[in-house]
């Protein structure tokens, strides 16, 4: 990396440090960081998603359509299973704070990181899932109480005649910027299916806003 990758870098690390950092500022933050990710799968496959978005075909996309073939199963095997994010808030802290040292700059804390994964679910929003050159699915904003979410929408095939969707969580992080009500007991999140999200900065604080 040289002095002027470091320099822009930095500029964007430093916003993340002072609570300025918004959804604007991830795509300059992955393009200075992605160079000390090569060996960091989580960040690594996170930042070609995001740079490629329905044209990915790395780790990202293969497990959102291994997700779907577990759905295809029910019913017609008795293997239960569990849906985990792609990579959880561990791995990405994890994989952030190791590019990071590799550059001598300090990690971040959770809320730092919070705060770029939630820029993160908005920046993918909207992208579609792509398989064998066929739209089978697109990536939604998703919103509760205590969670933001990246959730997957994907069509999924039971028999010859009959098609359904299955709907699944992708990233999540902390609802620690909207005060939104819960839809029911379980709070199950609100899916912005029509509406785009937007993550930004004010006063030093990221806010969610919803259009109207």
């Amino acid at each position: 990396m040289d002095k002027k990758e470091q320099s822009l870098l930095k500029f964007y690390y430093e916003k993340l440090l002072n609570n300025t950092f918004d959804e604007k500022d991830l795509y300059g933050f992955l393009l200075g960081i992605r160079y000390q990710t090569k060996e960091i799968r989580s960040i690594q496959e996170l930042t070609d998603f995001v740079l490629l978005r329905d044209q990915h075909q790395g780790y990202v996309t293969q497990s959102l359509l291994e997700t779907r073939k577990k759905f295809e199963s029910l019913g017609k095997t008795k293997s239960a299973f569990r849906i985990e994010d792609v990579f959880s808030f561990k791995e990405i802290k994890n994989g952030l704070n190791k590019a990071l040292a590799a550059v001598e700059l300090a990690g971040l804390s959770n809320e730092q990181v919070n705060d770029f994964v939630a820029c993160l679910i908005s920046i993918l929003q909207q992208v579609k899932i792509i398989e064998d050159d066929r739209e089978i699915g697109k990536l939604y904003f998703a919103l509760s109480n205590k969670q933001i979410i990246l959730m997957a929408e994907v069509e999924v095939t039971q028999n010859l005649f009959k098609k359904t969707n299955a709907v699944f969580p992708v990233l999540t992080a902390n609802n620690s910027y909207l005060d939104i009500k819960k839809q029911d007991r379980y709070d199950t999140p609100y899916l912005f299916v029509d509406e785009v999200v937007e993550v930004t900065n004010s006063a030093g604080r990221l806010e969610i806003i919803i259009p109207e």
